[in-house]
């Protein structure tokens, strides 16, 4: 037997590195506790104003088998529901730029969806992962990295739900994703380009619906997004589902470190195929069919984007590791006498989910074979966020969290009982809601 003596990389490592075999466990606790004011306190619900969320309990492990092959695994237990975060097989033979990954990964949605919860800036992630439902697949990927490691490129091809998933034999994603990351006089500079076409599935279209209750549909999408916190489930802009069959979803990536100061940016334009008067449903699909749904006049699109810009002002500089953000060295932890490493930041996040497409088209009966024209200016919807963020992190694997948003709202679902005297349009009358949240986050 050989000895094996274990080290501390947040959890304790077993290895025999003589036969190449690992293993490691890891895990991580999020406790969130948040306010959302309720504008105009118009809106009738419980789901407004102080709450508390476990937003992750996760346990897993990960590790290293001979010949080049590893694996990760991650279960979710919050909020009493057992979910899958990372679970994959990968094989990257030493001295190769080449590597494959197998299981339930991300399908390279962009920078920040990539990055883990526990390096992000924010507690959420930028609202066009929320409202674009990036999130992750069972599928199987390819990556290539260049010797020096400043470009690699990732491609593969999902299948159209995550393993938390039922079964689907027609929807996937075919995803793709380059990142160019050089140091330029010290500093580490980023820009990335990402990609999706995301055929839906026929026998449950709510796998593009983010609802904890979706409706056991067919190729329905549904776009919309929480106020930068997921303490509520009111969402002021919401397309409401519709009727369609794919979308393709195109991204950009740009992110600068300069010592204590980093920025970063991304942008994401969704095009979706929705269906049309005239065409005809795949055959086998009536007996799933939803009796209503909402044929748009059109095929919709959407665009989102964020900038930011953060600064430690306690001299660390932002991790950054393989065309990610990851953990940042704390200088000074409180272990040895310090006061830990303090980081501001500032954010300004744009969604557009508004489009002429689903304001005009027709409402068809399946069961009936009725149709009737639809007109509706509450769909959709644009969410402009003001974020600002305090981040202690007094130990290298634990960090507190503050932050705090307003929200300018434009149109949306819940325009009108907020602005209920107002003799605007609908889809033109303007208000805000204000969210403040914080987290409680360890990590091994």
């Amino acid at each position: 037997m050989v000895k094996t003596a274990p080290s501390w990389k947040g959890a304790p490592l077993f290895e025999d590195k003589d036969a190449g075999w690992s293993f490691k466990p890891r895990g991580r606790i999020q406790y969130d506790a948040g306010y959302v004011s309720n504008p105009g306190s118009r809106i009738l619900t419980r789901n407004l104003g102080f709450n508390t969320r476990v937003r992750r309990i996760r346990l897993g492990a990960e590790g290293n088998i001979p010949g080049g092959f590893g694996y990760k695994f991650e279960m979710d237990f919050a909020n009493s529901t057992v979910g899958f975060g990372d679970a994959i097989l990968t094989y990257a033979p030493a001295g190769k730029p080449f590597s494959v990954t197998i299981g339930n990964h991300d399908s390279f949605d962009g920078l920040e969806q990539i990055t883990s919860s526990r390096f992000i800036s924010f507690l959420e992630r930028a609202q066009m992962n929320d409202a674009f439902i990036n999130t992750r697949r069972i599928g199987l990927s390819v990556g290539y990295v260049n010797k020096p490691g400043t470009f690699r490129f990732n491609t593969g091809l999902f299948a159209g739900h995550s393993i938390d998933g039922g079964f689907d034999n027609e929807g996937y994603i075919a995803a793709a994703r380059a990142v160019f990351s050089p140091l330029m006089t010290g500093h580490q500079l980023h820009f990335g380009a990402n990609f999706q076409y995301r055929k839906f599935q026929s026998n449950n279209g709510a796998t593009l619906s983010n609802s904890v209750n979706a409706p056991s549909t067919n190729q329905i999408a549904r776009y919309r997004a929480r106020p930068f916190t997921q303490t509520t489930d009111i969402r002021f802009v919401d397309t409401g589902n519709f009727a369609a069959k794919s979308d393709m979803i195109f991204g950009g990536e740009i992110a600068g470190i300069f010592k204590s100061l980093h920025v970063a940016g991304e942008a994401q334009y969704t095009k979706v195929n929705a269906y049309t008067r005239g065409d005809v449903l795949p055959a086998g699909l009536s007996q799933f069919a939803t009796p209503t749904f909402l044929v748009p006049s059109g095929d919709p699109s959407f665009f989102s984007a964020y900038g930011e810009v953060g600064y430690f002002l306690t001299g660390e500089t932002r991790g950054y590791k393989n065309g990610l953000w990851d953990r940042t060295k704390v200088l000074k932890p409180l272990s040895k006498g310090g006061s830990g490493a303090f980081q501001v930041n500032g954010r300004v996040d744009y969604l557009d989910l508004d489009s002429s497409k689903l304001k005009t088209g027709f409402t068809n009966n399946f069961l009936t074979g009725v149709s009737t024209a639809s007109n509706s200016l509450t769909r959709g919807g644009k969410q402009t966020g003001f974020l600002a963020s305090l981040i202690w992190i007094p130990e290298d694997y634990f960090r507190v969290l503050v932050n705090y948003a307003h929200s300018e709202i434009k149109g949306g679902p819940q325009a009108a009982i907020v602005k209920p005297t107002s003799t605007a349009p609908l889809d033109q009358r303007k208000y805000g809601v204000d969210t403040v949240a914080a987290r409680v986050q360890v990590d091994f």
